[in-house]
């Protein structure tokens, strides 16, 4: 009898340990996932202000031609 407490008490402290390390792993994920996504954003806001520069320049090129001739 006092095996089997003893080999239940193991497998809850094992079980506990494997909850906390998943916890904390879940924990790291999501506070990654969550700078991936800040990061996401910014590289969207990025290139959307590279396309609109490169725009604005392509605009300006007929005219710069045309004044040229």
């Amino acid at each position: 009898m006092d095996e089997d407490l003893q080999a239940l008490q193991e497998r809850v402290d094992r079980l506990l340990q494997v909850a906390r390390r998943l916890s904390d792993e879940n924990r790291a994920l999501r506070a990654e996932l969550a700078e991936l996504r800040d990061a996401k954003l910014q590289m969207e806001r990025r290139m959307s202000e590279a396309r609109s520069r490169v725009e604005a320049a392509l605009s300006r090129l007929p005219a710069l031609a045309a004044g040229n001739d």
